[in-house]
Order: C-alpha cells, then structure tokens, then sequence
C-alpha cells in the first residue's frame, strides 16, 4: 500500500518484445491479455533504451496504460549522457520516471506516476499511434476495419495491436482471431 492505494504487482520474466518467438514473450503477452492489468511498468534500461523501447512500442500499439520506469538512470548520468525522458514521454504518451532500484532512488516518483496514470491525472498520458509509414499504415487500417466487422474480440484485444500481428504473420494472433466469422476476410 502507498497513499492509499494498494498495488498487486506481478514481475513478468524481462523480454525485449511481445512476439511469439520465445516462451518468455509469449507468457508475457498472454499474461497482459488475460489478466488486463490496471498499469503496466516497462522497467528499461535507461543507458541502452533503443533495445527497450521496441516493447514500450508494442505496449502502446495495445492501447493499454503505461509508465516507464528508467531504472539504472545513474549509469546513464555516470556516462556523462543526458536524456530528455520529459520530452519523449510527451510524444509517445507515456510518462517516464527514473529510477535507481538497487538503491531505491525514484521509487516513490515510481508509484506517484502510476498513481496519476490510474486516476488519469497525468498530463503526459495520451493515446497516439506509432507512425509505420503510409503503405503499412493503410494495412493496418483496412485489417481493423475486417477485425471491427464481426469480431467481439476487440473488447478485449486492440484492433490495431491484433492488426499489426498479422501483418508480422504471428501465429498466436491468427489463433485468436481464428473463430471470427469473417476471418477468411481477415486474414486476406
């Protein structure tokens, strides 16, 4: 409990993605899907954040709530790097807290920011897209409108999120989806 609120937290085993390639990713993703948590933290690694945010990518493709937790924010500082994680937060909309967690810096900021993000308080969170390009993007749109036609599954799943995995030709998504009337229309 902190502030009032009593937080269950659940540490999933550390992945990079959310495709089926692997059975962490794949427990990952099915836990996310079936349990629908309130907020999810995305604890990076804030000194080598390209190989961390594909995942925050996909967490936002899902349309689900996010924080990201820059943990080792000291190395980064060590390193003499800077890093406007304000700014980013604002143009992906997702808000960023730096955190130390060996040493327990930036833990209460941690839960402050979820707490916001619950109550939808937080000014950094918006719901955006990330831009694959025209080509992709037009994809995407005409498999979500098939998805949308006769599948109750969006109430559960993201259109677009479920989408994009098809494009990505993932198997657990064509599963999922396969029990839809029009999937033959879909999956075209």
């Amino acid at each position: 409990t902190y502030k009032g609120y009593t937080f269950n937290i659940t540490d999933l085993p550390g992945t990079y993605s959310l495709t089926a390639y692997t059975p962490e990713e794949i427990y990952v993703r099915r836990y996310i899907y079936e349990n629908t948590p309130d907020i999810v933290v995305n604890v990076v690694d804030a000194s080598n954040l390209e190989r961390n945010l594909y995942l925050t990518t996909q967490l936002i493709d899902m349309d689900i709530k996010v924080v990201v937790a820059l943990n080792m924010y000291d190395e980064l500082l060590q390193h003499g790097d800077k890093f406007d994680f304000k700014s980013l937060g604002k143009m992906v909309g997702i808000p960023f807290a730096p955190t130390v967690s060996s040493k327990g810096k930036g833990i209460n900021n941690l839960f402050d920011t979820v707490i916001n993000v619950y109550a939808d308080k937080d000014k950094t969170l918006r719901h955006v897209h990330i831009n694959y390009g025209e080509y992709i993007e037009n994809s995407i749109k005409e498999i979500q409108q098939r998805i949308k036609e006769n599948c109750n599954i969006t109430i559960d799943y993201s259109s677009r999120y479920l989408s994009i995995k098809l494009l990505e030709k993932d198997k657990l998504a064509n599963k999922l989806l396969s029990n839809s009337e029009n999937y033959e229309e879909i999956k075209r």
